[in-house]
């Protein structure tokens, strides 16, 4: 049984503004309280993502901690999504905890149909 690498290369993340603005304009989007996510369609053979924060947060420190945690929770899941999009996940503040992050961000995926 091979395990699968959980590392976040570079090659994963959606990086120029084009791109990102190529995923709100053509994307679909799904949303919950606390989260947003877009989903594009792309002829890559893996999944992108960027996160993105809101202006609201009370500073950097919120903000920052907020990616860092959805980082790691699409870290940990990664393995298990269709292969083929692009993803834009917008974090609103006060569901800044793993378990609570988690639970929205899988949810918000597996109504896009990204969850296997």
């Amino acid at each position: 049984m091979k395990k699968e690498k959980q590392d976040f290369p570079k090659a994963e993340k959606v990086r120029k503004k084009s791109e990102i603005d190529r995923i709100f304009r053509t994307g679909a989007r799904f949303s919950c309280r606390g989260m947003a996510v877009r989903v594009a369609r792309t002829s890559l053979p893996r999944n992108r993502v960027v996160f993105i924060t809101v202006r609201s947060f009370e500073g950097a420190v919120q903000r920052n901690r907020a990616k860092r945690i959805a980082r790691e929770v699409w870290r940990l899941n990664k393995a298990s999504f269709r292969q083929g999009f692009d993803v834009a996940v917008v974090l609103y503040p006060g569901y800044e905890d793993f378990p609570v992050c988690s639970a929205l961000m899988l949810g918000l995926l597996r109504k896009a149909g990204l969850v296997e």
